[in-house]
Parts: structure tokens; C-alpha cells; sequence
């Protein structure tokens, strides 16, 4: 077959893609095929027509390249938006001599199926990496999870070992001091009951210690202000960490330096603070000793220095002091009992209560721990339980009148530790109850079925049959018209707080009066006796109607979801009541409330958010004091989001929401 020239000739003139352009910087000379014309529905006269403004640049800088370089061409390949999509050419430039004048020559060739693979094999193992990516990120979720999940697991088995370890510390204490009681001329047998009660004080510290731990791993840790003894609380460290020291034949001295005595606070953790810091500096001391100053630098606030003579910590070690589990391997450390937690629990409370703590140490000289609490005033000097009685749970004000007449109720104990029953047992003989104890449930069901009690005292976590069941068979009996003389059951747990009632119960629908954490003390139980008492008087008291403002700010909590919402109506709004105790602290509370709000708008206004956070964490310790529980998530819920990784916007609009919701509260307070 012979090649027709002609037609071949015509064939590229009219298929080849080419184009032409001269060798300046304006390229006025521009030429290309027709069957790069084809290509486009606009007229090509210049490069800017051809690529766009975007490629043009590429092919300028080829040509420079091509123009420097010793190579007679340069190859790359260029897309052009063309009348059937994007296509994409492999370009062939190199300088061309026509007549007198050179000029630069493109020879393009289609690759656009080429690069459409290529990008498509790139998207792919693109996609192949996405995918191993995020099987990578489910693996180790999972495993997260798995570790969370054995964490959690530990930490709840911390807080029920701990519970479960204070039932026999208590029953120890409680017999030593009845036997204190019925023999106090016994000198011989008071020394070595004092040696025991010591000795069962120091188990209690470090099982609070692991109990204080497990419950800031919850966020469930919580204070039980209340008017104490600053003098009485130092003198009790003090007797029990002087036998500690002695041990070691190193001293302990502690000196307040200060006029106020009586504040509101909760005392139990305060002493817990003091121990931990005095107990750490006498394990690692093995000359001379520890000294305690607290200061009152003004009406309510006062700063403690715990400074021992001991070997010191490195530098490098003072980051972690305040780390979990750390136990620094000294010679001094092996000597004395410990858990690795008492500065961890100590920097928890301390940030709890809204204070503060630093540390400085020098190797071969000692340490020295500096912290501030801020402790409202209380100016009624009325007696109160002595730490001594309260030390194992949290005491309320007032004590039971040994020379009453007694309560005469008929009490059923639902207990499945013996300890306990016996304690509490004791504790309502003393006040003239008439008591029936029950081992488990079974046996407690039993018992109501068979007899008539004014009172239970009834343990959540047994054997047989918990008490969340034992309590939904006696709300089916007074439903039935059974059950009439029954005024009061009282939950009690060694293993946790209100978290553990089921979803969507609180305990007034579950039928109980109060939700009590053992070990219950006898100021305890008469204060719940007397309000049994005063309840069949038709008397409410302050306590009772504060009671009632907690159910109700409880209920009202679980009904509402983030953002938290404050309604205009008065049911809501008496959520938050400072209690009778604290009324006449109130207004310079309202002062230094409104004073803090207003800053906290200018330093939200500024977008100082680590300030902020500063300044809502004094404010939460100033609310817990006066138990306004609301106004304390609100202010906790503040912190979060000054730290959380939310548009700067969006957390302006939070934190404003919720210092308006404190400011409408604040106004409903004041006005009532």
C-alpha cells in the first residue's frame, strides 16, 4: 500500500497538537496547530489563552529553564481546561531557529488517561493509609477503653477495701473508748488503750489516704464544711503526730500565730493536709525534726508552712512530688508506713478547698511545703463534737445530751459486718432505742414482715439481698397499707456515694430519708434520731428545709443538660440558698461575688483564659464553703471551658452564659 503524502501531510497538520511561541518576555509571536485549536472553544493568541493565568507561570519558568540549561529540551507535563474537561499534555519544548529569528517549540502529547490512573493509584493508597489509620485509631481506643475500664475497676476496689477497712478501725475505736470510759482510773490499762487508739488513728489516716485518692479519681471527692476549732484541730495533729515522731526521736512542734479561733471549713480534711505533710517530713528525718507555722494574713485567710530538717529532694525529682504512687527510694522512707499517696491526696484537697500549695527542697538541709486555705470566720463560740468523737466520718453540729431521756424508738440494723451492727447498735441502746439487727437482707425482710419498727437503718451492698431490694419491698408494703408505724429508713454505704442509686431514681422516689457513708459517729445518729423527732413535732427545722433545696437542686440538675438554664420561676431559683449558719457571712460574700464576676467579664473580654480559670477555681472554693452546689458546677464547668479546644468564639458565649446564670443567681439571693 503506497503512503498518500497529501493526506498524511493534511492528518497532522490537522491532529498533531503543537504550538509556537517567540523567545521575549511579552512571547507578542504566538502559533499553534489546528488540532490544538480543536481543543478549545475560544481563539488562542497567547500563552495566557492557552494555560490560564496559573499554568502560564509553569511554562514561562520550563522556557527559563530551557533557555539556562545546556539541554536541547525540557519535558513536564501541563493541564489545559479544554471544551471537553481538563486534559492534561506532556510537553516537549525546545528552541527552534525559523528564518533569522529563534523561537521556542512545544510538541504536546495526550497523557490525560495517564495522570487520571496515576492520580487514581495515589487516591488509592491514599485511601488503603486512611483506612490502616483508622483501624489504628479503633485498636487503640479499644485498648484505651480496656485500660480505663481496669483502672476504673481498681480504683472502685480501692474505695471498697478502704470503706471496708474503717469497720474494724471504728469497732477498735469505739471499744477503747468505752473501755476509757468505764475504767478511767485504770492508769496501766488507759496507757496501753492510748498506744491502741494512736495506732488505730495512724491505720485511719492512711486508709482515708487511699479512700480521698479513689474518690478525686471519680471527681466525687466532696467537703462537709462546718464550724470548727482551729486550735483544737492543731492540738489534735499535733498529739497524734508527736507519737509518730517519737518513734523516730525527732520532734514536732506547730505554732499558730494568729487571734481568730472558730471558722467554717471542713476541719476533718484540714487535719488530714497537716498529718500527711507532718507524717512525710518524719520519714524522711532522721535529726531534728518538723516544724508547722500558721499564720492568719487576714480576716479569712491563712497560710501553713510545714517545714522539716530532713534529707531533701532533687530537683529533678520535685516535679513528681506530687505524682500517685511515688515513694521516693530513701533510707528514711523504708522506715515508716506509707501508702505513696499523702502528697497526692494533700495537693487534691488543697486545689478541693481552692487553695494552693508550692514546695522547696535542698538536698542535706530539707523541704519545706507552703499552702493557703481560705477559712470564713465564725463568731458563735458554741462547744461542738471534739475531732476525737467526729474523726471517722462527718459530724453535723450538735451532739447528743448524755443525760436525755432517749429516743424509745424501735430500730431494725441492717448490716452484714458485725462491726458495724455493733457500733451502731450501740450507739442507739445508749440513746434508749429499742434494737433489732439483721445480717442481710433475706433476714431484714424477714424481720419487717414479722414485727413493727419506727426505723431502719438499712445497708445498701449485702449478701442474699441488697438493700435497693429490701427497700423496694417495704415501699410495696406501705403501699398496700402496711408498714404504718415506719417514719424513716436511712441508707448506709461502705462503697460509695449517691452515685450508686440506679438511673433515674433519686432518694426520694426510692422511699429513703438520707444517704449516709459508714462509719456513722453518735453525734451522727442522734442528729437523725432528733429529726425523726421533730418532723413527728410538725417542726422544721433549717436543716430540713436546706435538705429540701438539695432534693429539689438535685432533681432539677437531672433535668437539665448542658448549656445549664436558669428559668425565671421560684421553684428553680430557691435551688440555691445559703444555709442558716452562713446567713450573717453573706454580705461580704455578695461583695466579693460581685467584684469577682466583674472581672471575670473584663478577663473574658481580654481572652485570658488561664487567668480565668485561676480566678473561677478561687470562686468554686468561696461557693463550696457556703454549700451552693449549682453555683460550684457552674464555676467547675467555667474552668472546662477555659481550657478546652473550642473556638475562641464559642467559648467566650459559654463562660458568659454561665457567669450570667451565677449573676441571676446572685441577684435572687440577695434580694431574699
Amino acid at each position: 500500500m503506497k503512503l498518500d503524502q497529501q493526506k498524511f501531510n493534511q492528518w497532522l497538520a490537522d491532529e498533531v497538537v503543537w504550538w509556537c511561541c517567540e523567545i521575549s518576555a511579552d512571547c507578542q509571536f504566538f502559533a499553534c496547530s489546528k488540532g490544538m485549536k480543536k481543543l478549545f472553544s475560544h481563539p488562542l493568541r497567547g500563552l495566557k489563552d492557552l494555560t490560564g493565568e496559573d499554568e502560564e507561570h509553569l511554562i514561562r519558568l520550563k522556557i527559563q529553564e530551557l533557555l539556562d540549561s545546556s539541554e536541547n529540551e525540557v519535558r513536564f507535563v501541563c493541564s489545559f481546561n479544554t471544551r471537553f474537561g481538563k486534559s492534561s499534555f506532556q510537553h516537549r519544548l525546545k528552541v527552534m531557529t525559523l528564518g533569522s529569528e529563534e523561537c521556542i517549540f512545544a510538541e504536546c502529547v495526550d497523557v490525560t488517561e495517564m495522570v487520571l490512573f496515576e492520580q487514581e493509584m495515589i487516591d488509592a493508597q491514599g485511601r488503603l493509609s486512611l483506612s490502616q489509620l483508622y483501624e489504628r485509631q479503633e485498636m487503640l481506643e479499644e485498648q484505651n477503653r480496656v485500660i480505663q475500664d481496669s483502672y476504673a475497676k481498681q480504683s472502685r476496689f480501692l474505695a471498697l477495701l478502704s470503706h471496708e477497712l474503717r469497720s474494724p478501725l471504728l469497732g477498735i475505736s469505739s471499744m477503747v473508748a468505752n473501755l476509757k470510759q468505764h475504767y478511767p482510773d485504770d492508769v496501766y490499762l488507759n496507757e496501753r488503750l492510748k498506744v491502741i487508739s494512736l495506732t488505730s488513728e495512724q491505720m485511719v489516716f492512711l486508709v482515708n489516704d487511699i479512700l480521698t485518692y479513689s474518690q478525686t479519681e471519680y471527681d466525687a471527692i466532696t467537703l462537709h464544711p462546718r464550724r470548727f476549732s482551729l486550735k483544737q484541730t492543731f492540738d489534735y495533729v499535733k498529739q497524734l503526730t508527736k507519737s509518730i515522731a517519737a518513734e523516730k526521736g525527732v520532734f514536732v512542734s506547730l505554732v499558730y500565730l494568729g487571734e481568730s479561733d472558730w471558722v467554717y471549713g471542713d476541719g476533718i480534711r484540714l487535719s488530714q493536709i497537716l498529718i500527711n505533710l507532718i507524717v512525710n517530713g518524719i520519714k524522711f528525718t532522721h535529726a531534728g525534726g518538723v516544724s508547722v507555722e500558721v499564720r492568719q494574713q487576714n480576716r479569712d485567710h491563712f497560710s501553713f508552712m510545714v517545714m522539716d530538717s530532713g534529707e531533701g529532694i532533687e530537683a529533678q525529682k520535685l516535679p513528681h512530688i506530687f505524682d500517685p504512687f511515688v515513694q521516693f527510694k530513701t533510707e528514711g522512707a523504708t522506715r515508716t508506713l506509707g501508702s505513696g499517696l499523702g502528697l497526692s491526696v494533700v495537693k487534691q484537697l488543697i486545689d478541693v478547698m481552692g487553695g494552693d500549695i508550692s514546695v522547696i527542697s535542698t538536698v542535706g538541709v530539707g523541704t519545706r511545703f507552703n499552702f493557703s486555705l481560705r477559712l470564713p470566720l465564725a463568731e458563735d463560740e458554741r462547744e461542738l463534737p471534739s475531732i476525737e468523737e467526729s474523726r471517722l466520718s462527718t459530724p453535723l453540729d450538735g451532739q447528743a445530751d448524755e443525760g436525755s431521756s432517749g429516743f424509745q424508738y424501735r430500730v431494725l440494723v441492717v448490716d452484714d459486718s458485725q462491726i458495724n451492727r455493733m457500733v451502731l447498735s450501740g450507739f442507739l441502746k445508749e440513746l434508749e432505742c429499742q434494737v433489732v439487727e439483721a445480717q442481710d437482707g433475706q433476714q431484714a425482710w424477714s424481720l419487717f414482715q414479722q414485727q413493727s419498727f419506727d426505723i431502719v437503718f438499712l445497708d445498701i451492698q449485702m449478701p442474699v439481698m441488697d438493700g435497693f431490694a429490701v427497700m423496694e419491698k417495704i415501699q410495696q408494703a406501705k403501699l398496700s397499707g402496711g408498714a404504718d408505724a415506719l417514719q424513716a429508713v436511712f441508707a448506709i454505704t461502705a462503697g460509695g456515694g449517691e452515685e450508686l442509686i440506679p438511673d433515674g431514681h433519686n432518694l426520694e422516689s426510692l422511699g429513703f430519708k438520707k444517704w449516709l457513708v459508714k462509719p456513722i459517729s453518735k453525734a451522727q445518729v442522734f442528729e437523725l434520731l432528733e429529726s425523726v423527732q421533730r418532723k413527728n413535732g410538725a417542726i422544721k427545722s433549717s436543716e430540713d428545709e436546706t435538705s429540701e433545696t438539695e432534693d429539689m437542686a438535685s432533681s432539677l440538675e437531672k433535668s437539665v443538660d448542658w448549656p445549664y438554664s436558669m428559668e425565671e420561676g421560684d421553684e428553680l431559683q430557691k435551688a440555691d440558698r445559703i444555709p442558716e449558719q452562713f446567713e450573717h457571712l453573706a454580705s461580704s460574700f455578695f461583695v466579693e461575688m460581685r467584684a469577682n464576676l466583674s472581672e471575670l467579664d473584663e478577663k473574658l473580654k481580654q481572652s485570658q483564659w488561664h487567668e480565668i480559670k485561676a480566678l473561677a477555681h478561687y470562686m468554686k472554693g468561696n461557693c463550696m464553703v457556703f454549700q451552693l452546689e449549682r453555683w460550684v458546677k457552674w464555676l467547675r464547668e467555667i474552668e472546662a471551658q477555659a481550657e478546652n479546644e473550642l473556638p475562641e468564639q464559642v467559648r467566650k458565649q459559654n463562660i458568659a452564659h454561665l457567669v450570667g446564670l451565677i449573676r441571676k443567681a446572685l441577684n435572687f439571693l440577695e434580694k431574699s
